[in-house]
């Protein structure tokens, strides 16, 4: 029997692309699988986070996030846990498990984010029309993609 995959093609993304970049946590977001290229298996982003940003403190109903970080220093709390880390790292933030990250070092990091399954990635191309960073949309937004705003 074969076996059958996300996609028959290579997927290949481009730091240039157009459309392939959006603005979340203050910082750039490049959008390097989408989920419907991969008929929703996972979505892979670039996320580069100004100093200090990150997300609220937020829990995924459906999704794990993968996170490896390329370069910076990032302080990740995932269920109750507080960890450090920098470029080389991995930190899993499972779904139903509590979690955010917080860029803690004095220029931009950048990190690749997996997300399993891909949904959720189109959070980040539809909170990129929301303005003036409107906490009440964008916490409605959340909420069609079951994550929960803890803080």
């Amino acid at each position: 029997m074969l076996e059958t995959t996300e996609t028959s093609v290579p997927i290949v993304s481009l730091p240039d692309a157009e459309g392939a970049e959006v603005n979340v946590l203050d910082g750039r977001t490049r959008i390097m699988v989408r989920p419907d290229q991969v008929n929703g298996a996972y979505a892979i982003l670039e996320q580069v986070i100004p100093p200090g940003k990150g997300p609220p403190l937020h829990v995924h109903r459906h999704e794990t996030e993968v996170f490896y970080i390329v370069e910076g220093t990032f302080e990740f709390r995932v269920a109750g846990d507080t960890l450090v880390v920098g470029p080389g790292a991995n930190v899993l933030g499972p779904r139903d498990i509590p979690h955010t990250f917080r860029n803690v070092g004095e220029t931009p990091g950048r990190l690749v984010l997996t997300i399993i399954p891909g949904r959720f990635g189109n959070y980040f191309i539809e909170v990129d029309a929301v303005k003036d960073h409107d906490r009440e949309t964008i916490k409605a937004l959340t909420g069609k993609y079951d994550v929960e705003i803890l803080e």
